[in-house]
């Protein structure tokens, strides 16, 4: 038989729900923010335009576009390929919906 203990003064924070981080939350906004822009680029035709401006920068800010907005460069990239459309819509959703739900802010879980 075991009996419960009284729990320790310092325990009433570590019962209260954990809440997401501002750094979290600021992310997720980032990246829906990023993607609605994306979108909104490629409904007025201007994606192009961006894709030719990236790849005219000097390869080390090129790298350095690549690096900070990866997901949609890579969106970009995708978008003005040769490849067949409907190919191209897939892997666009796929990106923006993946890395919009990895962004999702997720309590920080306690320390063990």
């Amino acid at each position: 038989m075991s009996e419960q203990s009284p729990k320790p003064s310092g325990t009433v924070a570590a019962s209260q729900p954990r809440q997401a981080t501002m750094g979290s939350k600021l992310w997720f906004v980032w990246m829906v923010g990023m993607w609605i822009i994306f979108f909104v680029l490629l409904r007025s035709d201007r994606l192009d335009a961006l894709a030719s401006s990236i790849r005219d920068l000097p390869i080390v800010a090129e790298l350095v576009v690549w690096f900070l907005c990866f997901p949609w460069v890579l969106g970009t990239a995708v978008w003005t390929s040769g490849w067949s459309e409907w190919l191209r819509v897939l892997l666009v959703v796929i990106f923006a919906a993946g890395w919009t739900i990895i962004s999702i802010p997720r309590p920080k879980q306690p320390k063990q």
